[in-house]
C-alpha cells in the first residue's frame, strides 16, 4: 500500500512519527511525507521522499516566519500554535496541495498527527481512510471544539463538506495512542495503544566516557528539548538549586548553546549541548523536563521520575497528567499557565526545584509507580501491530474499532 504521513514542520512532531514510517517502510509499504518545503531535507534525511505543502515555515526559525509571535507570551504562544496556526493557516494553506498530491501519487491511507489537520480535510474530501498517530496525550473533541471547531468548520466547508459537526470524524478510522490507555483522560472506540517508540538511534551517537564513571551519588538529569533551550531562568535556577547538593548533575542544553556561559563548575555537575537520552537515561534517577510528550513517554520507557517545568504548547496538560499517575512534581514558571495549575503548585525558584528534587529522590512512591509504568508500556503491542492495523484499514476503509 501507498502510505502518506502530513506533519507540521518541526522535529518535535516529526520524531515520534519516524519509527512507525520506518517500520512500514520495512514492511514493504510505499511511503512518503508531505511538510513544508523548507522541512523536506531534514525528512529525506531520514530516507523518505517528502513533497512540498503547504505554508513554507520552520518551528525551529518561528519568529522568522511569524514575527508577530516574537512579542507574545509562551501562554500565548500555545493558544496561537493550535488555534491560529495548525487548525488556521497552516491547515488553509495545506489542503489544496494535499488534494494535488493525492491525486498525483495516490495513497491508499493518511497518516497524521494530532496537530496536523490539513490531512484529515484532505481525506475526507477524497475519500480515503486516515489514522492519527499520537505525539500527545489524547485530545477530547470537548476539550478541541472551542478552539478550533470553527477553523475546522470553514476549512470544511471551503472544500465541499458539510461545516459541523467539525471534528465528529478525526478519530472515525484509527487513533494510535502511544502508552498504556490509562494514561489518556479520554478512550475512544478508534483507541489502539501501542508501545512508545524512541527514535532509530544513530551511529555517530554514544556517552560520554564520564557518564559510566559517575559514582554512587543520584544522578539528576535535565534537559529542555531543542526548541525552548535558551528559555533564560531555568538552568540558572537548576544550577544555582542543586549545585551544592549531593548527586550528579547532567544538564543537556542543546547545541545552539555554549556550556561555557554558566562558568566553572564542580566536579559533580557535567553541562554538554548534546547527549543522546536513550543511552543517558538508564544511568539516571530523576529526570528534570518541560514535560514534552515524547520525552515524557521516552522517561516513562526507563521508569524514570520526573519534575516537570512545562514551558509552552501542550505540556501543561502533560504534567497535570504525571501528576495525576504519580510519577512526579510539577514547577511552573512565574506568571504562566494559571488556567491550569492552583496555588498548590510552586514557582519556579532554587528552593522549589531543591524542595522538589529531595522529594522525588527519597520518596520512594514516584520510582515505583514510573517502573510500574514502565511494565505496562513493556507490555504493548510493538510497531509490527500498528502496522497490521494500517494495512487491514487501507484494505477494508472501515473504522478499525478496539473498544
Amino acid at each position: 500500500m501507498r502510505v502518506l504521513f502530513t506533519t507540521n514542520p518541526g522535529v518535535g512532531h516529526l520524531n515520534p512519527m519516524l519509527p512507525l514510517a520506518h517500520a512500514l517502510q520495512q514492511a514493504g509499504h510505499s511511503l512518503a511525507f508531505a511538510s513544508a518545503a523548507a522541512f523536506g531535507p531534514t525528512i529525506e534525511a531520514h530516507g523518505f521522499r517528502c513533497f512540498a505543502a503547504g505554508l513554507d515555515w520552520l518551528q525551529s526559525q518561528l519568529e522568522h516566519y511569524f514575527p508577530e509571535t516574537s512579542t507574545m507570551s509562551l501562554e500565548e504562544l500555545s493558544a496561537w500554535f493550535i488555534s491560529d496556526l495548525f487548525a488556521d493557516l497552516a491547515a488553509q494553506y495545506m489542503v489544496p496541495d494535499l488534494l494535488a498530491i493525492c491525486h498525483e501519487w495516490q495513497p491508499d491511507l493518511i497518516v497524521r498527527n494530532d496537530f496536523e489537520f490539513g490531512g484529515y480535510i484532505a481525506a475526507e474530501c477524497l475519500g480515503i481512510p486516515h489514522a492519527t498517530l499520537s505525539i500527545s496525550f489524547f485530545l477530547p473533541i470537548a476539550t478541541l471544539e472551542p478552539l478550533i471547531g470553527d477553523q475546522l468548520a470553514f476549512l470544511r466547508s471551503s472544500h465541499g463538506l458539510a461545516p459541523y459537526p467539525a471534528l465528529d470524524r478525526l478519530y472515525h478510522y484509527a487513533y494510535l495512542a502511544s502508552g498504556p490507555l490509562r494514561c489518556q483522560e479520554q478512550i475512544i472506540p478508534t483507541m489502539h495503544a501501542i508501545q512508545p517508540q524512541t527514535m532509530i538511534k544513530q551511529s555517530a551517537n554514544q556517552l560520554p566516557t564520564w557518564v559510566t564513571q559517575l559514582g554512587d551519588r543520584p544522578t539528576v538529569y535535565a534537559s529542555m528539548g531543542t526548541v525552548f533551550n535558551r528559555t533564560a531562568d531555568i538552568f540558572p535556577t537548576i544550577l544555582a538549586a542543586l549545585r551544592d547538593e549531593p548527586i550528579n548533575l547532567i544538564l543537556t542544553i542543546g547545541r545552539n548553546q555554549d556550556p561555557a556561559q554558566f562558568g566553572p563548575q564542580p566536579a559533580h555537575i557535567h553541562i554538554e549541548q548534546f547527549i543522546p537520552q536513550d543511552l543517558l537515561f538508564p544511568y539516571c534517577d530523576l529526570f528534570i523536563t518541560h514535560t514534552s510528550f515524547h520525552t515524557m513517554m521516552s522517561a516513562f520507557k526507563c521508569g524514570l521520575p520526573l519534575l516537570m517545568l512545562p514551558i509552552s504548547a501542550d505540556e501543561p496538560v502533560c504534567a497535570l497528567r504525571g501528576l495525576e499517575l504519580g510519577i512526579g512534581r510539577i514547577i511552573k514558571r512565574p506568571k504562566q499557565f494559571d488556567q491550569f495549575f492552583d496555588d498548590s503548585i510552586p514557582e519556579l525558584s532554587p528552593t522549589a526545584v531543591r524542595t522538589a528534587v529531595h522529594e522525588l529522590l527519597h520518596n520512594p512512591s514516584y520510582r515505583q509507580n514510573a517502573q510500574q509504568l514502565q511494565a505496562e508500556i513493556r507490555a504493548l503491542p510493538e510497531l509490527e501491530s500498528a502496522v497490521a492495523l494500517l494495512t487491514k484499514l487501507a484494505a477494508e476503509k472501515q473504522p478499525q474499532r478496539a473498544h
